[in-house]
């Protein structure tokens, strides 16, 4: 009886100091892409960039989509390659229209030549 109780303990013992040692949470931050390292994946990728955030189009599931224009946000400022900045993008003209989307924060919009195109957020990578 003794034997089956010091064998609980240690068993409770042993256990909790297991989990205790498994407990340890290593803390991983991601962050968005680059537009240079978009571009360095895909040369011909058509993205801008817009406070901060890189958002790209001709992303498959966005063909699907039915949007409604919002509001005017601003324009593009320059086409580049390299050192993007807000309002820097890799195919868009300069001054070219960025609208914002009604249905979704993590969407931008583009009008061109009559037709849409959805530009979606980079988020974490």
């Amino acid at each position: 009886m003794i034997r089956n109780i010091w064998f609980s303990l240690l068993l409770m013992l042993l256990t909790f100091s297991l989990c205790a040692c498994q407990s340890v949470q290593y803390e991983y931050q991601s962050k968005p892409p680059s537009a240079e390292e978009l571009l360095s994946i895909d040369q011909q990728a058509d993205l801008f960039q817009w406070e901060g955030t890189i958002y790209e189009t001709n992303v498959d599931w966005t063909t699907s989509l039915h949007v409604t224009k919002h509001e005017q946000l601003g324009v593009i400022q320059k086409t580049a390659v390299k050192n993007f900045e807000h309002g820097t993008a890799s195919r868009l003209k300069k001054g070219t229209a960025i609208y914002s989307v009604k249905e979704r924060e993590d969407l931008l919009i583009v009008e061109l030549h009559g037709k849409t195109k959805i530009y979606v957020a980079h988020a974490e990578g």
